[in-house]
This record gives C-alpha cells, sequence and structure tokens, in this order.
C-alpha cells in the first residue's frame, strides 16, 4: 500500500513538471516574442529569466487551484495503479469466503512476489490441509462404518449357528446321543471361528498402530523361510501339492521380529495352500534385489483379476463374493501380514496370470548394527 502511494505521489509530481514546464515554456515563448518587438525596437537591453518568470504568472493559477489539482491527480494515479492491486484483495476475499461456505477445492492464484501474495499461498496451504484432513476424516467414518458392518456380519453368521444349536440341545430329550454330540461338536466349531475372528482383529488393531514398536533381531531369511516351509508340509500333503523352493545363496540377513515375520510370511504360505491347489505346485523362493532381501511365494491357481489385485490387502476384503469363514477366512489375513511388513519398514505386492499368482515381501538388508527396542 505504501508502495502504491509512493508511485502516486511520483507520478503527480511528474505530470505536474510536465504540464507546468509546458506552459512555462509556452507562455514565455509569446512573452519573449513581445518583449523583444518592444525592446528590439528601441534598440535596448536582452531578455531577463527572471523578469520573463514574472510576467508570466497568472492569476487563474493561484495556490487553491494548484494544491486541488494535485490531489486529484493523485487519487487518479492513486486508483489507476492500485487497481489491480484492489482487485487481487477481492480475489482473495473471494476464496476465503468459498472457503467458509465448505469449498476446499478451489485455490486462490497466487499472483506476483509480494505480502499478498505470500498470504494466499498461506491460504492454499491452509486450504490444502483442511481438505485432507476432511478427507482422512470422512475414511475414518467410512472405514469405521465398514469395519461394524463386516463384524456384525462375521459375528452374526457362527452366533446365530451356536444359538440355534444350543436351542436344540436344551429341547433335546428326543435327541439321541449321537445326535447330541454331533450338535455340540458344530458348536465347538462355531465357537472357535468367533475365537479365529476375534483374535484377528485383535491382531489387525495391533500391528496397524503407527508407532508400535517391535523388538527387532538379525534374522537369516535362508534360514527361517525353510523352517516354515517345513511347518507347511503337512498342509501340502492334504491339499496334493507340491512345494519347490529355491533359495539364495549365502546368507540373507534382515533384521526383523521372528514372531511376527513368522505371522506374515505363515499367512502367505496359508493363502497360497487354500487358493493355489488346483495349480499343484506352490513355490517358495528368496533372493536380493539391491539393498532389499526378498521373499516370493507362488502359487498356481485361479487368477486373481487386475481390478482386485490393489484391495487384496484391505481389511475384511476376499476376491470370492462369498462372505463364508470357511471359503475365505477372516478377510484379515492380508491386511496383518501388510502391516507386520510396514512395521518392519517393507513393502508387499502381489500380480496375477496365466503365468501364476505371486506374492512378493520386500525387507530392507540389515546393516552392521542392531535396532533393538521395546515389544509393544
Amino acid at each position: 500500500m505504501v508502495r502504491y502511494m509512493f508511485l502516486s505521489i511520483l507520478a503527480t509530481f511528474i505530470t505536474e513538471g510536465l504540464i507546468f514546464a509546458g506552459v512555462y515554456l509556452y507562455e514565455t515563448q509569446v512573452v519573449a516574442g513581445e518583449y523583444r518587438r518592444i525592446w528590439n525596437a528601441s534598440g535596448q537591453g536582452n531578455l531577463s529569466l527572471w523578469k520573463t518568470f514574472t510576467m508570466t504568472r497568472s492569476a487563474a493559477l493561484d495556490l487553491f487551484v494548484i494544491v486541488l489539482f494535485t490531489l486529484l491527480l493523485m487519487v487518479m494515479y492513486f486508483i489507476l495503479i492500485s487497481h489491480n492491486f484492489v482487485m487481487y484483495v477481492r480475489e482473495i476475499i473471494a476464496g476465503i469466503e468459498k472457503m467458509k461456505s465448505g469449498s476446499l477445492t478451489e485455490e486462490i492464484p497466487v499472483k506476483g512476489e509480494d505480502e499478498f501474495s505470500e498470504i494466499a499461498g498461506s491460504i492454499n496451504e491452509m486450504r490444502k490441509n483442511l481438505y485432507e484432513l476432511l478427507e482422512n476424516q470422512k475414511e475414518v467414518e467410512r472405514t469405521k462404518d465398514e469395519l461394524i458392518t463386516n463384524v456384525a456380519h462375521d459375528l452374526r453368521t457362527p452366533l446365530t449357528s451356536i444359538l440355534g444349536y444350543l436351542d436344540l440341545l436344551n429341547q433335546g430329550d428326543f435327541l439321541t446321543p449321537e445326535q447330541k454330540q454331533k450338535y455340540l461338536d458344530i458348536v465347538s466349531a462355531k465357537a472357535r471361528q468367533l475365537e479365529t475372528l476375534v483374535k484377528a482383529l485383535f491382531d489387525y488393531t495391533r500391528y496397524d498402530k503407527d508407532k508400535v514398536k517391535i523388538r527387532k533381531e538379525i534374522l537369516d531369511l535362508n534360514l527361517f523361510v525353510p523352517q516354515l516351509v517345513d511347518e507347511f508340509y503337512p498342509s501340502f500333503m492334504e491339499n496334493q501339492l507340491t512345494c519347490k523352493t529355491d533359495f539364495c545363496e549365502g546368507a540373507l540377513n534382515v533384521e526383523g521380529n521372528g514372531e511376527l515375520l513368522a505371522r506374515a510370511v505363515g499367512n502367505l504360505m496359508s493363502n497360497a495352500v487354500k487358493y493355489g491347489s488346483d495349480g499343484k505346485v506352490v513355490e517358495v523362493k528368496t533372493g536380493r534385489e539391491g539393498k532389499c532381501a526378498v521373499i516370493s511365494i507362488i502359487n498356481y491357481g485361479r487368477v486373481i483379476p487386475a481390478e482386485k489385485l490393489d484391495k487384496i490387502f484391505d481389511k475384511f476384503y476376499r476376491v470370492e463374493n462369498s462372505r463364508s469363514l470357511q471359503t475365505g477366512g477372516t478377510g484379515l489375513g492380508l491386511a496383518i501380514t501388510k502391516n507386520i511388513v510396514n512395521l518392519h519398514g517393507g513393502k508387499i505386492w502381489a500380480s496375477s496370470d496365466e503365468t501364476g499368482t505371486c506374492f512378493q515381501i520386500e525387507l530392507p538388508v540389515a546393516g552392521s548394527q542392531i535396532d533393538i527396542s521395546e515389544e509393544a
């Protein structure tokens, strides 16, 4: 604002100087001509600048007119010079009004490099942060509603069966001992399903915390993964699967929590057994890519559609439409696996086509120091 005021004053003085200089020169020429005509006729004297100036003063250009003209000229220049500034301020105000009404998608244009452009940039940054905050809140609400819906569905199905069979057992004077035992076995199996779901929910919540700390130690994946494969041989035999392994040479050390990594890799192995039985083969590989250790688990079952690959690590997501615990599990296994991998600073992704479905984990190769922190 001070700059615009200074520029308008400067422009006013320059304009008045030019005007008065023009008037002075014009009147000087007229008076000088008359002066020469009179004095040259008598053959006396020369033209004096001071006398010329005193002779050209006019009563019309008194002090009041000059001051009034100066003020008007200054106001006019100030309006012209500050027009863009005023319009920009109005644009900023309009953007703020839109933010107040809830519209957080439009940015205020940043023009120039003055204080108001900094204000516009700060407002845009605030708008962006506020928009992200509101979107995160909406996502939290959506996730909470989804969680409640899915948990209610998964709990209701086995709970309904449990209550139904318990009612039969309570009224079971007509039941044979064999029937009672059968119904008790069903109730027990449904109760275990509830226990599995509750445990999975607890694990997901536990490992989903951003600031959770885990106790780490040096693990050689070329010794760690073969042990997990051995534990799954009964499942391979039960599902008539052959497991092929390909472990890289030498040590493949990572810093990690053995219990949690066993849970993560075990989830992927169970997933391969459950959905890859049609392919008859499961492959487990380890390797190194740059500074990362890689674990790959491949099955040759049904292809996962491309549009579903990005969702399979979401909680409660199941590739098949059925939400049966027998066919689809709790829908939390891969989500828990992803959270565990994230806790170790790694990455996990999946690919699936006619050549097989591959789940791959990347973990940072261990350095020379062991980072040990308290387990949550």
